[in-house]
């Protein structure tokens, strides 16, 4: 049978390659962290969103204005049809 100190060293070993794995581990971890977000990684991110947002509000102020001068034509015609209409109506 093994002694007492045989079977302490045996889960000592087991200890140690346990905490080990958890050393490489952690290790992979943090590498993965630094390499994702980092403060420049964010501040470019964040400048990229914010040329996309005002290229998006232009869009948007362009349309609304093509919407508005479309509707303001749409209006101009309905007045004129209707003075067309009532032309003919006194006829």
């Amino acid at each position: 049978m093994a002694s007492k100190k045989d079977k302490q060293v045996a889960a000592n070993s087991r200890v140690l390659k346990l905490l080990m794995s958890i050393d490489a581990r952690i290790s992979n971890i943090e590498e993965r962290l630094s390499d994702l977000v980092t403060k420049d990684n964010v501040d470019y991110m964040r400048n990229k969103l914010e040329e996309r947002i005002s290229e998006v509000r232009l869009e948007v102020r362009a349309l609304g204005r093509a919407v508005g001068k479309d509707s303001l034509a749409a209006l101009d015609f309905e007045k004129r049809i209707a003075r067309i209409e009532k032309r003919q109506a006194v006829q």
